[in-house]
């Protein structure tokens, strides 16, 4: 099975299933709770998972490259808390967005140095980048969140436009962007042939440190784009913002047909994922199910995911030696 081919398998099989556990679970929760199918909550639960979403849309790429990164959570923290910071100490909305996205691309591009140069896994070197921001986090703030941010700013979260939230429409123009990165790009061909064989890919001559850092720099980004609406729709920067989300984005991503293996990006799989989680979440809510429970269902959905990656990881196995 060539490389197009295991993409149309990813993309029309995993996605496929994602697209099936939503329905399901859109008509079991409409039958255990008649409030789940009411305008008003389907529409909060699209605003809920917007945030996720962006992160997915961005860890899908990541995960494509044969990467990794844990310090997007973090990430959110961290450029939320310096936008609201910048925006409360007199600095323009734009000026203040546009320098939280430096920021964030920033940070990716050193993680994806420290990863080329040392020659370091991803996931150590996310991992320890993550702890840093997350201390950050906490060392600025005093660990008390950021508050008086600018209303125009708030409306970002909580307005609407023509009846639909506001970070409805930041969710699908990211999904629309990362897509077009990940399947119209040199950028996204090569990421996912990095993903797919490193060493045939360098062999190639396809400059790798250069499309690597290219990866981190868009997570990087996602990951300030997602702080934007999160601190918009709380009208405050927390210092705990963010935090384990890049568990939710893992989950998500993989559960809506990203490989964890590298060489594959479903992004419009990762807005079924992040809604599969994020309808898990409203149910249980409906339900009046004690909230601990969702860290336990969340910790199932990734679960679940890295079962079914390792399930198709399999299958195309045996479809390649078959063929």
């Amino acid at each position: 099975m060539n490389k197009s081919s295991r993409r149309i398998f990813n993309t029309l099989i995993l996605g496929n299933k994602a697209v099936l556990i939503v329905i399901l679970l859109f008509i079991g929760l409409s039958i255990l709770s008649p409030a789940f199918i009411t305008s008003r909550n389907l529409l909060n639960v699209l605003r809920q998972v917007c945030v996720n979403t962006i992160l997915a849309c961005g860890f899908a790429l990541v995960l494509g490259n044969g990467g990794i990164d844990l310090s997007i959570g973090a990430i959110v923290g961290l450029t939320g808390i310096f936008m609201a910071q910048m925006m409360v100490a007199g600095v323009p909305m734009g000026i203040a967005i546009f320098i939280g996205i430096l920021i964030g691309a920033s940070i990716g591009l050193v993680n994806a140095t420290i990863i080329t140069v040392f020659t370091l896994p991803p996931f150590l070197v996310t991992m320890a980048m993550m702890s840093i921001l997350r201390g950050t986090c906490y060392l600025v703030t005093k660990q008390k969140p950021v508050t008086g941010i600018p209303l125009a700013f708030s409306w970002i979260g909580q307005g609407y436009l023509f009846g639909i939230p506001f970070p409805i429409y930041i969710m699908l123009a990211v999904i629309t962007v990362v897509w077009i990165i990940a399947n119209r790009t040199k950028l996204g061909r090569y990421l996912l042939a990095m993903g797919g064989n490193l060493e045939a890919t360098r062999v190639s001559g396809i400059n790798i440190v250069a499309v690597r850092y290219g990866v981190y720099a868009i997570t990087g980004i996602c990951g300030t784009i997602a702080s934007v609406v999160m601190c918009a729709r709380a009208s405050s920067a927390q210092p705990t913002g963010g935090l384990n989300m890049e568990m939710e984005a893992i989950a998500a991503a993989v559960i809506g047909g990203t490989s964890m293996a590298g060489g594959t990006a479903n992004i419009v799989g990762a807005f079924f994922g992040a809604l599969i989680v994020g309808m898990v979440n409203n149910g249980l809510n409906l339900l009046g199910i004690d909230s601990s429970w969702q860290i336990v269902a969340k910790g199932a959905l990734i679960l679940i995911a890295v079962i079914l990656d390792s399930i198709s990881t399999m299958v195309l196995r045996r479809v390649n030696t078959s063929t």
